[in-house]
């Protein structure tokens, strides 16, 4: 992972009181949207994954602006690969196996950067990405309909 990635580290630190149910910027954990604050420190595309706690090895593709907090390690893939075709390939990957034995789950960016991913040529990553993300999109919106009909 470390050689096919532009960035593989946790977040930074935010003290509670500056998330909020409101803001600019979407707060991202290791369990995925955590609130909202008006400071960002990302802007692009990456995969969030998470570090500590019950969803230790969580997976979710992010893209935009946002602050990423400690419990979240940022994944971007470099130039020569897809960042969202990465997102799909990690949450296969049962990542939360590679947690520390403690009482409290903990992954590692060392280990993280240690697994070893074989992924296909940029064209075939961008195929398959096109197939995914549609499908993911069409699931989403399935969802909408749902709630608007149980609403």
């Amino acid at each position: 992972m470390g050689a096919i990635c532009s960035r593989l580290s946790s977040g930074k630190g935010i003290r509670s009181e500056d998330v909020s149910s409101s803001g600019y910027y979407p707060v991202y954990g290791g369990n995925g949207l955590r609130g909202y604050t008006n400071k960002s420190n990302f802007r692009g595309e990456c995969v969030v994954v998470g570090r500590q706690g019950a969803f230790c090895g969580n997976v979710r593709y992010f893209q935009g602006e946002a602050y990423m907090t400690e419990h979240a390690v940022v994944v971007c893939a470099d130039e020569r690969h897809s960042t969202r075709y990465l997102s799909y390939l990690l949450s296969t990957m049962s990542l939360g196996q590679l947690s520390g034995q403690s009482a409290q789950p903990g992954l590692s960016v060392k280990a993280l950067s240690k697994q070893i991913v074989a992924l296909p040529d940029l064209g075939f990553q961008n195929r398959a990405v096109a197939v995914l993300s549609a499908l993911d999109d069409k699931i989403a919106l399935n969802n909408r309909i749902n709630d608007y009909l149980a609403a």
